[in-house]
């Protein structure tokens, strides 16, 4: 892949990956700021953010831009993957409405 190109895959922290669909601008500001969430969780609590943090929280950022005036929504469509402390492996999806869809992984 040409390295000027934006990936559709990639990693929001150590143990969680994000794949997306649609407008490449708004997920690249999802996908930054759901980076620094996870920081900041990890700074708050001393551990890793979990799958379903992560998920919800890009969510309901969504969810957030959907219902507020003046701002145009997010158009990005976004799996979440990964895997918990205890090994559990978890996938969530959002739309860009902020519905959070969780699925067996």
């Amino acid at each position: 892949q040409d390295s000027r190109t934006m990936k559709k895959i990639v990693r929001v922290d150590d143990n969680i990956v994000a794949a997306f669909a649609g407008l490449t601008a708004d997920a690249r500001v999802l996908i930054n700021q759901a980076r620094v969430q996870a920081q900041s969780y990890r700074l708050t609590f001393e551990d890793a953010p979990s799958v379903e943090y992560v998920a919800k929280w890009i969510a309901q950022l969504q969810q957030k831009y959907t219902q507020m005036g003046g701002v145009r929504p997010y158009g990005v469509t976004s799996l979440i993957a990964g895997f918990d402390q205890d090994g559990t492996p978890n996938l969530f999806q959002t739309d860009p409405s902020g519905v959070l869809s969780a699925w067996k992984a």
